[in-house]
């Protein structure tokens, strides 16, 4: 009877003891990640206006299809944005990357706004509830503050619903349809916008 209530104690001790692991130290609780919380942060689009122009409302979004320009659409990014080091950064949910609008440094009055992994563009002011602004640069190519752009459409689709590709207006008397960088777009279409980052 003794021998039988020793070996019921001892299978209760073992039986109660963390099971070893394969390399032979005790199942010590691994600590876990908890869940992202981007999704619960709040969010924001960047939207065109004023109301009076006919892309108001329309969304900052991007275009996989023509390396990453900045385009307007129904549905755009809906995102966390990083404003840091003059940048206008947006960022996936519980992503690692961010991508940043970036505006092309060539000498042109047009200048295509695009999307890069990589941080170019440094002079954006923005902010939620703000305007984004290009702030003056003293480069080579350089232009005085601005918060104008324009979106044009394209003079060709492959899809039924284009997008409006957009371009940072800088002063200028060089006509629209003279200029190197609206080439194959209907420079008809092409009107006046701002962009306002949504207040939260």
């Amino acid at each position: 009877m003794y021998a039988f209530s020793v070996i019921a104690a001892l299978l209760s001790v073992v039986s109660a003891s963390p099971a070893p692991v394969p390399d032979g130290t005790s199942g010590i609780p691994i600590p876990t990640i908890g869940p992202c919380t981007d999704s619960i942060k709040p969010h924001a689009h960047i939207i065109a206006t004023p109301a009076t122009t006919v892309v108001a409302g329309l969304q900052l979004s991007y275009d996989s299809a023509t390396s990453g320009r900045a385009t307007l659409t129904d549905n755009g990014f809906y995102s966390l944005w990083d404003f840091s080091n003059g940048g206008v950064g947006q960022k996936p949910d519980c992503a690692p990357t961010i991508i940043w609008l970036n505006i092309d440094p060539v000498a042109t009055e047009y200048r295509p706004v695009y999307w890069n992994k990589t941080q170019i563009t440094t002079n954006w002011s923005a902010g939620y509830g703000q305007d984004l602004v290009a702030k003056g640069t003293r480069a080579i190519n350089a232009y005085n503050t601005t918060d104008t752009f324009i979106a044009c459409k394209p003079l060709v689709s492959v899809v039924k619903k284009t997008p409006w590709y957009l371009f940072l207006l800088t002063s200028t008397t060089v006509p629209l349809a003279s200029a190197p960088s609206l080439k194959g777009f209907d420079t008809k279409s092409c009107v006046k916008t701002r962009l306002t980052v949504e207040a939260i």
